[in-house]
């Protein structure tokens, strides 16, 4: 099994955001997931946002095309 190296793409302001971005991708068939910028995940937990954002990570072969993405939701 050929291991897929991960990258991070783009840090979101907030869980909203990330979620509409992981949205978009999944959309142009590109699979992504996102973690927490900081240690304080019980803040996304308790309170439903996150205060230092969120890291969005893709496989390294999408990262061009995902760049392309954000630039065209005007994120880049």
């Amino acid at each position: 099994m050929d291991e897929v190296k991960v990258v991070k793409i783009f840090t979101s302001q907030d869980n909203l955001q990330a979620e509409m971005i992981l949205d978009t991708l999944k959309q142009n068939g590109i699979p992504a997931y996102k973690k927490d910028a900081d240690e304080s995940g019980f803040m996304n937990i308790y309170g439903g946002n996150s205060m230092c954002g969120e890291e969005i990570y893709v496989a390294e072969t999408d990262a061009e095309r995902v760049t392309q993405i954000l630039q065209e939701m005007g994120l880049e």
